[in-house]
């Protein structure tokens, strides 16, 4: 990374206010969370993408949370890393800070951000598709490691609040995230390889004055668009823009 873009992309920060941020799985693999979309991610078994649907769900729900166990429970407590730390550093500085993230691991919240859109959900709490009632991830996990489908007490198997294939985007979310985009100064994109359709299409909501910073490890199809482009790691990278 040159040092001269460095401080010139800090600059820019420095004087934006409103500041909107995307975020992909990228920002939280340097805490240890996999991501599943890399060459060699379980997103790229067959078999697994086409567990982790909504029809799965509904008609085999037996193999849908084999997958989702594996994917998504399976984890080692995770933490913050110093990415999500910077980006909470940034709003205590003044900043208004926006962020769409594209994760369901919470660690933009456990970080301390206080504006934060999941667009594809959480791994807090499951809900019944039949009568609305929501349940904490621990109680589905109790049910898994007990070799039990998940149920909710009037019967029905409780669904995961994460958006599957499948699944619509909350509405209301989506189009708070576009708004977001729009009213920003400057928006930087952190982790993500802006191939998800729809979030990717957020890059585009933006206003054409604002400033579009692109950090990611790979080149991304949009890098030609920004202002900036830094080819690394999140942890590694916001810290030096801010501190």
């Amino acid at each position: 990374m040159k040092e001269k873009e460095l401080s010139l992309c800090a600059q820019r920060v420095q004087a934006a206010q409103r500041i909107a941020v995307l975020t992909g799985a990228g920002i939280s693999t340097e805490s240890g969370i996999p991501d599943f979309r890399s060459p060699s991610g379980l997103w790229r078994k067959p078999e697994v993408q086409s567990a982790i649907t909504r029809e799965t769900f509904f008609i085999q729900p037996q193999n849908f949370y084999k997958y989702f166990t594996e994917l998504f429970l399976e984890w080692q407590e995770v933490f913050p890393n110093a990415g999500h730390l910077a980006l909470s550093n940034l709003e205590r500085m003044g900043k208004t800070v926006r962020i769409a993230t594209q994760n369901i691991d919470g660690l933009h919240q456990a970080a301390g951000s206080s504006q934060v859109i999941e667009l594809h959900g959480h791994l807090r709490t499951a809900t019944c598709p039949k009568c609305k009632a929501k349940e904490s991830m621990e109680t589905v996990k109790t049910s898994l490691k007990q070799s039990e489908l998940p149920k909710c007490s009037c019967g029905a198997i409780l669904k995961p609040d994460v958006v599957l294939f499948g699944d619509p985007l909350d509405l209301d979310d989506w189009n708070t995230a576009q708004e977001w985009m729009r009213q920003a100064d400057l928006l930087l994109c952190v982790g993500t390889s802006l191939t998800v359709t729809p979030a990717n299409s957020l890059i585009l909501r933006r206003h054409s004055d604002s400033t579009l910073v692109i950090i990611n490890k790979e080149p991304t199809m949009y890098d030609h668009m920004a202002d900036f482009v830094f080819h690394g790691m999140a942890g590694t990278v916001l810290p030096k823009l801010w501190g």
